[in-house]
């Protein structure tokens, strides 16, 4: 039989396992602001986005903490927000008389504070404070408010947002030495910039960041990839993290996770692409918690080369087609055991060195290969290595690792088993005759796990042996040439 004949024989299922798997975190109600390293999470960010934003808020000086008084406030430059449980949203989240604060610290009574008219135009006035707000100020106030539920913006939610007036307008002096026309509210300071284009001729002071004082700098990590600066489909690389004062890093390639190490130069993870993944820029990005508690993030563009994979051109047996007719229910139930695999972390590296050839015989399918089945176009591929050999062939782990999921005779996989090498990495064997470990069990590098056999969808005896970093399927020959993740 020729070696062309034996690769169309050896292996079938792949037709049923071959899937994209979706990113492996689900988004929360979380949001990281790098420019000054902090989160906004929950309430607060539902808070921060509903009722302005950026240029209303700012950003992010200081995680949320909890105060003296029990409350959880989170400092922005322009305001702080509190959150209060106790109440029922919106008034729930509520802001700091920041625009007060400030007075006072600069131990300024601002009953005393001068009532000059510096803007033309439409003024309200405010009983309560007896000051008035004009022109340009009074357009900007009415513009911005609290959602309340009301119609438009409502008095009461501007209200709630800035507060009244505590005093007039009037000219001040900013930190680059430049004369203001500002007003201070209970809840923030308006300051005029007539050369500014609209909508950016009112802006509001960044009271919270003159209270707190300004962000430092960021470090941003230093990221790159090994063993070569590009990564082609399907293969394994490792993604290297150079980042001072870090006490957790974590990213993600492309859409996948990655889960760092740390060594003595630095950070590290395994990584790859999909074997199907269009060639071109992918992004790896990479978050850093530092020891202050601030988080520095970067995206760093790499490029994805082609497999140049061939194409195999498979007709299936009638009786492999009438099989996955007959057990769909069982096939997706097999599908989703095995899937549910991959992404489970292990923190310990247990493997040192290169791998060993899980089994003796031939090859008969490499990894990669664009798979056609009865004609209609390739949507798969072959997502691991081939080995044909007798009935009875021993199987041994290429590597030490703790069995995790083991099968008898799977419709598709026949005898399986599964090994966790640890940081994400995972092996399968499928179609064994035998299967000689259970699952919790500890193997070493070339001790037997079972016996070569035909089991589940398969024409020939051979082992079907697959290598997994997270969800992504790699080329498991490149295993057996180098070590990966050395210290």
């Amino acid at each position: 039989m020729a070696l062309g004949q034996r690769k169309l024989r050896s292996c079938v299922v792949l037709l049923i396992v071959t899937l994209f798997v979706g990113p492996l975190y689900a988004e929360t109600n979380s949001r990281l602001f790098p420019e000054t390293g902090w989160r906004v999470a929950g309430r607060i960010l539902d808070f921060w986005q509903a009722n302005g934003g950026l240029p209303v808020f700012g950003l992010p000086l200081a995680p949320a903490m909890v105060g003296d008084d029990g409350l959880t406030y989170q400092q922005f430059e322009r305001n702080r927000l509190e959150l209060h449980p106790e109440n029922a949203a919106p008034y729930d989240v509520q802001l700091g008389r920041l625009g007060d604060a400030m007075l006072e610290q600069q131990e300024r009574d601002w009953q005393y504070e001068p009532d000059e008219q510096l803007l033309s135009g439409l003024c309200e006035e405010f009983a309560n404070t007896g000051r008035q707000i004009c022109g340009p100020f009074l357009d900007y106030w009415r513009s911005y408010g609290l959602e309340l539920g009301d119609e438009g913006i409502s008095y009461r939610e501007s209200l709630a947002l800035f507060g009244m007036p505590l005093t007039g307008t009037q000219t001040e002096t900013d930190a680059a030495g430049n004369a203001v026309v500002v007003q201070w509210m209970e809840r923030a300071r308006f300051e005029y910039h007539p050369d500014n284009p609209v909508p950016y001729k009112v802006l509001l002071g960044r009271l919270g960041a003159e209270l707190s004082g300004e962000p430092q700098g960021l470090p941003l990590p230093a990221v790159r990839i090994l063993p070569d600066t590009a990564i082609v489909q399907g293969h394994t690389t490792i993604v290297e993290v150079a980042i001072a004062d870090a006490t957790e890093v974590r990213g993600r390639l492309g859409d996948v996770a990655l889960t760092f190490m740390q060594t003595a130069t630095g950070w590290r993870a395994l990584g790859a692409v999909h074997a199907l993944q269009p060639p071109g820029a992918v992004g790896i990005v990479v978050e850093a918690t530092l020891v202050d508690g601030r988080v520095t993030a970067t995206t760093t563009p790499v490029q994805v080369l082609d497999g140049n994979y061939p194409l195999e051109q498979i007709n299936l047996p009638p009786a492999v087609t009438e099989s996955i007719a007959n057990n769909q229910e069982a096939l997706a139930e097999e599908n989703a055991t095995v899937r549910a695999v991959w992404p489970n972390f292990t923190p310990e590296k247990y493997w040192q060195g290169p791998w060993v050839m899980p089994s003796e015989g031939r090859i008969t399918s490499l990894y990669g290969p664009r798979r056609s089945y009865n004609g209609v176009p390739a949507t798969s591929f072959h997502e691991g290595l081939d080995i044909a050999n007798a009935v009875g062939t021993p199987i041994v782990a290429p590597a030490r690792g703790r069995v995790v999921l083991t099968a008898d005779n799977y419709v598709a996989r026949g005898g399986t088993v599964i090994l966790d090498h640890g940081l994400r990495v995972h092996t399968g064997y499928w179609h064994m005759e035998e299967v000689l470990v259970e699952n919790g069990q500890f193997v070493e590098a070339g001790e037997m796990i079972g016996r070569m056999g035909s089991r589940g969808m398969s024409t020939g005896s051979h082992l079907h042996w697959e290598v997994r970093i997270g969800p992504t399927s790699v080329d498991p020959t490149e295993w057996l040439e180098r070590e990966w993740l050395s210290e």
